[in-house]
């Protein structure tokens, strides 16, 4: 376990060291780390393979679900930037996942249920992509909601109309900075609970 979390330190550090271009909350892989990091026991990694320094509004998705993604156990969100002149960095990998640069930006699950990567082919939105990852077993809170409300709507659909699950959850909302998403949560809870 020690050598474990130590591997995982060092490959982040060393990750670190050329993090120009990449999005914020995402490890810049390559084809020195990429083998290194995918394979780390318990971990699942959402990869993104794309043109070097991309940008627009897939890009901004991507950053958008970078920022979101930061709080889930065992979980980094990584990016391989494919360079295609020059020197072509990582153009082995692209080769590898068999990518064209029209596929670009491609997205694969890596983890020890999908090795060799588990493809996502919807639209580009974080909040399908977030939907995805969900589908994959990935304990990622959808975007604009509260994670700890969530598991509360959770209890309150398997329990029923349950009152101590509404007054924890109101009690929770009262906690938030932003009372807005809290009464979101409780109002739907208690529109559920009047039906």
């Amino acid at each position: 376990m020690a050598s474990s979390v130590g591997t995982v330190i060092l490959v982040i550090v060393a990750s670190l060291l050329g993090v120009e271009g990449t999005a914020q909350g995402a490890l810049k892989l390559d084809n020195y780390t990429f083998s290194k990091v995918t394979s780390l026991p318990g971990w699942s990694f959402f990869v993104k393979f794309d043109q070097s320094y991309a940008y627009g509004e897939k890009e901004d998705e991507f950053k958008l679900l970078c920022k979101h993604a930061h709080q889930v156990p065992s979980f980094m969100m990584a990016e391989v930037p494919v360079q295609e002149y020059g020197d072509k960095e990582n153009d082995d990998l692209r080769d590898q996942f068999k990518l064209t640069k029209e596929d670009f930006p491609a997205y694969f699950l890596i983890n020890e249920a999908s090795p060799a990567g588990l493809r996502y082919t919807g639209n580009v939105k974080a909040d399908l992509l977030v939907t995805w990852l969900r589908r994959q077993k990935i304990p990622i809170p959808s975007l604009g909601t509260i994670d700890e409300l969530d598991q509360l709507a959770q209890k309150f659909i398997k329990e029923g109309a349950a009152d101590a699950v509404l007054e924890e959850a109101r009690k929770v909302a009262e906690d938030i900075p932003d009372k807005k998403s809290g009464h979101l949560h409780q109002n739907h809870a208690e529109d559920q609970g009047e039906g």
